[in-house]
């Protein structure tokens, strides 16, 4: 039984893009851990603007409940500023995620890739820190699983999510070979949606707004692409502030989940 790191920029973006990979590991055993580089501070409740304080303690209970119902019993936070990543010491960044690679030794690590899936700015520079994060670390076993979008998925629910703004402009891109396709089953579906809906501030509306076979449809398949990051390939950013996207690295044979 190994160790899966799924590592993030707010609570809700791990059950929303991998919650089935997710339940899945703390299923079959696994030690799972969710770091979160920010308390999602800056976002809305209910559609509502919020006072910080107030919505990142709201979204720390809905982040428990949620984790709770994948299987998820340990997450950490790092506390930098929602909707500030980029701004943010990328050394100072890379660095705590580092430690944290060095302690938990994980063989899986979750994450977005580096269209950060929505095309938020938060999302893709944490891609880029755990990238360059992940080459600091003697780790040649772990894997980097990068979520990303087929073209289906984007052509099946991207208009309607958009119709709330969910991505940014020119976002999201989409791959059309994925190295890993998870389909859920009936048992990680229920649970995933039930995750979902556990984040209420923030995901009540496309349920009110969609149903339910919407939601479970929307949540039945993940997409990953999967990658080596060989230690001291992208090192040299730790030297750097710039959130510019990192250098390619290697990739490893297709996986697929059936």
């Amino acid at each position: 039984m190994g160790t899966t790191v799924g590592i993030w920029a707010h609570p809700d973006d791990e059950v929303f893009v991998s919650g089935g990979l997710l339940a899945d590991a703390a299923r079959r055993g696994e030690r799972v851990v969710c770091i979160y580089l920010t308390n999602g501070e800056a976002g809305l409740s209910y559609g509502q603007p919020s006072s910080p304080v107030a919505l990142a303690n709201l979204r720390q209970r809905e982040l428990q409940a949620s984790l709770a119902l994948l299987g998820v019993r340990e997450r950490r936070f790092f506390g930098y500023p929602d909707g500030c990543l980029p701004l943010v010491s990328r050394r100072d960044v890379i660095s705590r995620i580092h430690e944290a690679l060095v302690e938990l030794q994980p063989d899986e690590i979750v994450t977005f890739g580096s269209d950060g899936f929505t095309g938020h700015p938060d999302h893709k520079a944490l891609s880029a820190s755990v990238r360059a994060a992940m080459s600091l670390c003697d780790q040649p076993g772990a894997r980097l699983n990068e979520v990303v979008m087929s073209t289906e998925w984007k052509d099946a629910f991207v208009p309607a999510l958009n119709e709330f703004d969910a991505f940014w402009p020119g976002h999201p891109a989409t791959f059309d070979d994925p190295d890993i396709s998870l389909r859920l089953d009936d048992e990680l579906l229920d649970i995933k949606v039930d995750a979902l809906r556990a984040h209420a501030s923030q995901m009540k509306h496309l349920f009110d707004a969609y149903g339910d076979r919407f939601m479970r449809a929307m949540a039945s398949k993940e997409h990953y692409r999967v990658s080596r990051v060989r230690k001291g390939e992208e090192a040299a950013a730790l030297s750097s502030n710039s959130n510019a996207d990192m250098a390619s690295w290697d990739r490893s044979a297709s996986v697929s989940y059936a």
